[in-house]
């Protein structure tokens, strides 16, 4: 357990990690770059000041922040809280903190636009050799990437046989892919950290979350009598559980 004064440099570093995740989640989505913040109702921009600090709130048009805004402030604020706490063994806080900053983004990204953009991926490519390297080695690191990436390559290759085989019989409307190449890329990110051969169990991990998910998912659609052969359920969501799973518990 930590001193008291070192909490008063962790409590804010976890809260400015929130902001920067919920800022580019943001952003990114909409410009693919890094760009003033705006308001999410009429797209109207925000102050540096006004976006950070209270109230948050749109001077155009009055509309407050997202609930998830606030979900995703006090999440890294009680993740900094935690690690000052009980840093995981091999591991220092600034590291981890920079590991969820990432996996996080990822997460809200996907489940708010069913997405992983491809400068997100990039991004973790290099945070995933340093701290793959840094955990495991280089050898160990580049094959658990690899075998992340070409193992979810041939899942992305056989779902979207599956999806156009399935149009072609029934003539089915479009669905939306199984898997999205995002996916891909964010498994050879995860195959990075995780390095051989812990990438084999984050892929079965993340496999029996997303099935059990699914199916509990489904089941409650089929209750409410609002299924729908075209429903999609995010995949990197599971990803990122089953790696930080994995790597901090």
């Amino acid at each position: 357990m930590g001193s008291i004064v070192p909490l008063l440099y962790v409590l804010p570093a976890g809260w400015i990690a929130g902001i920067l995740v919920n800022y580019l989640a943001d952003v990114l989505p909409a410009y693919r770059k890094i760009a003033q913040p705006v308001c999410l109702s009429c797209k109207s921009s925000m102050s540096w000041s006004n976006y950070i600090l209270f109230p948050s709130a749109c001077a155009a048009c009055g509309a407050p922040r997202k609930m998830r805004a606030w979900i995703v402030q006090l999440a890294y604020l009680a993740a900094a809280a935690g690690l000052w706490y009980r840093t995981p063994t091999g591991w220092n806080l600034a590291a981890v903190l920079i590991l969820l900053a990432y996996l996080g983004l990822v997460a809200v990204i996907d489940i708010e636009h069913r997405v992983i953009l491809h400068s997100v991926s990039l991004a973790g490519l290099i945070m995933g050799l340093a701290l793959g390297i840094w955990q495991h080695g280089i050898w160990r690191t580049i094959g658990g990437g690899a075998v992340g990436f070409v193992v979810m390559l041939a899942l992305y290759w056989l779902g979207f046989l599956f999806i156009r085989y399935q149009k072609l019989r029934q003539g089915l409307e479009q669905p939306e892919d199984a898997l999205g190449f995002g996916d891909v890329n964010l498994s050879g990110v995860i195959g990075l950290l995780l390095g051989w051969p812990g990438v084999t169990v984050g892929l079965v991990l993340t496999v029996l979350l997303a099935g059990g998910f699914s199916l509990a998912y489904l089941l409650i659609k089929l209750v409410r009598r609002e299924y729908q052969a075209s429903l999609a359920i995010p995949y990197g969501p599971f990803l990122v559980v089953s790696a930080a799973w994995l790597l901090l518990i």
